[in-house]
């Protein structure tokens, strides 16, 4: 329910490339989970600081709204 992700297309998704994911110390701080294998914070967020695990910029419409929020908040 971030600002981060205001009008985007979940069914659409995100481009994921990695094998490797991130693991978040304090769940607090995860905004988005993604399940493939296991669940893994695929969304981070601590104070003005924003991490994704996918690539926005090959994310088509969605990875562009991304960006346009971002640029928003």
């Amino acid at each position: 329910e971030d600002k981060i992700f205001e009008n985007i297309d979940f069914y659409r998704g995100f481009y994921f490339l990695h094998t490797y994911y991130f693991s978040c110390i304090s769940m607090e701080n995860t905004l988005a989970t993604t399940e493939y294998g296991n669940s893994f914070s695929s969304a981070v967020n601590h104070d003005n600081v924003y991490g994704m695990q996918f690539h926005p910029e090959k994310s088509h419409s969605n990875g562009i709204q991304l960006f346009k929020n971002f640029a928003n908040l």
